[in-house]
């Protein structure tokens, strides 16, 4: 079967972003990073249509990766590419695109001379292995010439925009602590969590399923990709073993809320070495994401010497796939500790990463590591200059005691819990095992909520 985007490509939050670049008066050439089929290209020709004319050009190509590699002038680049293409570029009216730029170390490099040179001209570039390039072939983007943003799947929220559920989602951006959603309507939500936990942010994906409402097409597109991505490992491998890698990020989804044993990856044969290399370099390509433990309360946050990180795969509709999940499966599933809490985890994982697209933020878990002792909590945000604990639970119930931990010792009265249940605020006394006693705010959203994380705590605040 074979998949194209949808020409009217639904909105996505970071186009905002994009409009606030093109407005500044001073802009820079901006790099557009994120994985494979994310919809780098997709994006940007929807976001052509508010400038006079597109001029797009593909550094795949030979022929124009010349224009880069022979040409040092940006006057007669420019030139150039008018030439080639038939097109004018004019300052202020042109949108420059040079996609998958990563496959020209000198046009990256040339970019700096847009900046200084032609600053009225609007320039994009993308690519989805960009850091995989860099570190490959030893060159960096020009120094404070340059800026970024980071497209992640499609979130949620942005799935629910375009299912066409306005309604349903201004209802979701509405409510709050003191004005709840009606059960119904929650029960709506969470049955379309299902579904996007079965879909996924991929966007052929998600418009394959608008068009046909059919999980039998999203697998078999979801099985073509992954062999996509499989066959693209050749590219980058850097002297590892191809089937390493395979095997690495077919393991990587049965691994979502643990840390990470390099043993279980690739296999006890494995030289952990070459296991984390092939780690790092799926990181690069940013198709997996690592969260990191740290024992702090307070910023800045480091990495705790020694200890594993915990993986979040690229997306949940194809962590759904490798592990062979139906729709009814995960719904039975979903009070089930077994599995779908760690599922719930890469979903929060996967939502927290994509509220920032200026960034790649790491994100952080919160270790505890004593003799005769332990406690992990699943994440820490930071909120108006404050670190903010997450637990993420499956269901309604479950302990939070690695919260309480994370409280009592931090001396922060705030706590967050992601579960399957209504947006409330409660203030809660606990009792610890060493007879010591904790007070605390507890902020609890369901799951589906996670994109009003910074607004919600902003107002509690």
């Amino acid at each position: 079967m074979f998949f194209r985007y949808n020409a009217n490509m639904f909105d996505r939050k970071i186009e905002n972003e994009l409009l606030i670049w093109k407005q500044k008066e001073r802009r820079k050439p901006l790099i557009l990073r994120g994985a494979r089929q994310t919809g780098k290209t997709t994006l940007v020709r929807k976001f052509a249509r508010r400038f006079s004319s597109l001029v797009e050009l593909n550094l795949e190509k030979d022929a124009i990766r010349k224009i880069f590699s022979e040409v040092k002038n940006i006057g007669e680049i420019i030139q150039t590419i008018e030439g080639i293409t038939n097109q004018r570029i004019v300052p202020n009216e042109t949108l420059l695109f040079l996609d998958e730029i990563q496959n020209s170390a000198e046009a990256i490099k040339l970019l700096r001379y847009f900046y200084e040179e032609m600053p009225g001209l609007h320039v994009i570039g993308s690519g989805s292995l960009l850091e995989v390039r860099m570190k490959k072939e030893g060159w960096s983007f020009p120094v404070g010439r340059v800026e970024f943003l980071y497209l992640y799947p499609v979130t949620f929220e942005e799935f629910l925009e375009a299912l066409g559920e306005n309604i349903l989602l201004r209802s979701l951006k509405g409510c709050g602590v003191n004005t709840p959603l009606p059960p119904a309507l929650h029960e709506r939500l969470f049955d379309f969590l299902l579904d996007y936990m079965v879909v996924g942010g991929m966007p052929e994906a998600v418009n394959e399923y608008i068009s046909s409402k059919s999980f039998v097409s999203i697998r078999q597109y979801h099985e073509a990709l992954t062999a996509s991505f499989k066959e693209d490992f050749a590219k980058y491998a850097r002297g590892l073993s191809i089937e390493q890698l395979k095997l690495v990020w077919d393991r990587i989804p049965f691994e979502i809320g643990t840390r990470i044993k390099y043993s279980r990856l690739a296999g006890l044969e494995a030289r952990s070495a070459e296991v984390s290399r092939s780690f790092d370099i799926l990181h690069e390509a940013m198709l997996v994401e690592r969260v990191f433990p740290t024992s702090r309360f307070v910023f800045p946050l480091v990495t705790k010497p020694k200890a594993s990180p915990k993986p979040i795969f690229l997306d949940i509709g194809l962590c759904s796939y490798v592990l062979n999940f139906t729709r009814d499966q995960i719904k039975q599933k979903f009070m089930d500790p077994a599995y779908s809490g760690a599922l719930s985890e890469q979903f929060v994982g996967q939502e927290l990463l994509a509220l920032n697209s200026l960034n790649r933020n790491p994100l952080y878990f919160w270790v505890r590591e004593e003799k005769g002792a332990s406690s992990e909590l699943d994440f820490l945000v930071q909120a108006n200059g404050k670190l903010i604990p997450i637990e993420v639970k499956s269901g309604r119930q479950g302990s939070l005691k690695s919260l309480h931990q994370f409280l009592y010792r931090s001396g922060t009265r705030l706590g967050v819990r992601f579960y399957n249940g209504p947006l409330t605020r409660e203030t809660q006394h606990v009792l610890l095992p060493d007879t010591s006693s904790l007070d605390y705010q507890l902020l609890s959203f369901p799951l589906y909520a996670v994109f009003r994380l910074l607004e919600f705590l902003g107002e509690f605040q």
